[in-house]
């Protein structure tokens, strides 16, 4: 919590410095999902006709873990945290 506090405080001070008014609406879920799918845009992959996923930077074929709860679930864009190499297939983790 200290670390999400110091960063707050850096971007507050970003703002005061480039005179943006600094205002937030809990409620603005757009917003929220905006911001954090513009982080994560670098680890994003699109789903694919043959049911695999394909990252939208480097375009590269994936699949989500076969013991992630998400698996057998089909999402047209994934945000992933983790992209590991498991033999031949490259997985994703944390989605």
């Amino acid at each position: 919590m200290k670390r999400a506090r110091d960063v707050r405080d850096q971007l507050e001070g970003l703002l005061e410095r480039v005179e943006i008014e600094l205002s937030s609406n809990p409620n603005d879920l757009d917003v929220i999902k905006k911001s954090i799918t513009s982080g994560f845009f670098p680890h994003s992959a699109r789903l694919q006709k043959n049911g695999s996923y394909r990252t939208v930077k480097h375009p590269q074929t994936v699949n989500i873990h076969p013991s992630s709860g998400l698996s057998q679930v089909r999402f047209v864009l994934a945000l992933f945290g983790l992209a590991i190499m498991h033999i031949s297939v490259q997985l994703l983790s944390s989605i």
